[in-house]
């Protein structure tokens, strides 16, 4: 089993105004940001058991929490994360500085040619606005990072004047035919609203974790 070694891109923490940042950590450990939600072949996959969410599905996107950078695979699992908040003005590094650059030692892919470990990502938490339902969209490919980059092309035109708002994106797709894989499904994800942060309802969480979210408070996007 592999360990995940976490490297923290961030800067010094600083306690104001009677914020804890280990109990909102501890809490948001605890509840995580749901299943992963990713596109694949056309359709949007959700969890382990890859549950199809349905094209046109509208979701709240948590913009405050965009996480880009670097995931390095062995066996099929995430070994190491070098992941920052695109927020707080995290520069992801270069490939050549990561290490593991001597192809003879990587994995192979499907076609029996040499697998770069390192997956440049972006994970983008989201929440169903009707129930409060979490998970998060993560992109390492072409279309999938072209997907986020362009929506977060349209929140930077928007979001100053919509504070205390989120957007809402809808699961949409695209294709085009590709001169060898033939027609070839890419992601959208576009903003087609806009919702008060406060009336996205919060998941469902056991009793035992409430006090712990009392005393995670901070001027932050709710889920």
């Amino acid at each position: 089993m592999n360990a995940i070694t976490e490297v923290n891109q961030g800067g010094a923490l600083a306690v104001q105004g009677g914020y804890d940042p280990y109990a909102a950590y501890g809490q948001e450990a605890a509840s995580g940001s749901g299943d992963f939600l990713k596109f694949s072949k056309g359709e949007y996959l959700k969890g382990q058991n890859d549950d199809e969410v349905a094209i046109g599905t509208r979701l709240a996107a948590n913009m405050a929490e965009l996480s880009i950078g670097w995931i390095r695979w062995e066996d099929g699992k995430p070994a190491e994360r070098r992941m920052g908040l695109l927020a707080q003005g995290h520069k992801p590094e270069a490939r050549d500085s990561l290490g593991y650059t001597d192809q003879s030692q990587w994995e192979e892919d499907e076609n029996g040619k040499p697998k770069d470990p390192w997956n440049f990502t972006n994970e983008l938490p989201l929440a169903n606005p009707e129930t409060g339902e979490q998970m998060t969209f993560s992109a390492s490919s072409k279309g999938g990072i072209g997907a986020i980059g362009n929506l977060c092309k349209a929140y930077g035109r928007e979001y100053r004047a919509r504070e205390g708002q989120v957007p809402i994106i809808e699961l949409q797709r695209d294709s085009y035919k590709h001169k060898v894989y033939g027609k070839t499904y890419v992601p959208l994800i576009p903003i087609v609203a806009w919702v008060d942060n406060g009336t996205i309802p919060q998941p469902a969480k056991d009793e035992e974790e409430e006090p712990a979210a009392k005393t995670a408070t901070g001027s932050k996007t709710r889920f």
